[in-house]
């Protein structure tokens, strides 16, 4: 008998091709209430939003969001949005462009939220799409 798999929706299950991926100008919006949100953990030691796409959960993709200090590099574009810089990998700039970054103060399932037109299926946890 073979042995069954449980993933929760914000593991990686594989790797993504991402041979196909093209390079595009990412353009993306942060709400001022999410970018206020993030502004009251930012430090000058992590001074970039880095988002990011990994392949898993439900529907294939998951964001990533990271706060760093590591420079952008010649791969990455630079998105300033509301105050706060956006680091974009170049290869995930055509999933990513036209999102919303959005803050929902709730006391359950409250946080950050990425409204993704691009996306044909997303998954009930708001986390996962494809």
């Amino acid at each position: 008998m073979g042995e069954t798999m449980s993933i929760s929706c914000g593991e990686s299950i594989y790797d993504p091709d991402k041979s196909d991926r093209v390079t595009i100008d990412c353009e993306l919006v942060m709400t001022p209430f999410a970018a206020t949100q993030l502004q009251t953990v930012m430090t000058e030691a992590e001074p970039y939003l880095y988002l990011t796409v990994k392949g898993g959960g439900c529907s294939g993709y998951i964001y990533e969001m990271d706060l760093l200090g590591d420079e952008p590099t010649d791969n990455h574009q630079i998105i300033n949005s509301e105050g706060v810089k956006i680091i974009i990998h170049n290869l995930d700039s055509g999933l990513l462009t036209g999102i919303i970054i959005d803050y929902e103060d709730k006391l359950m399932g409250g946080g950050f939220t990425i409204k993704n037109p691009n996306a044909t299926r997303t998954c009930g946890c708001g986390l996962s799409f494809k």
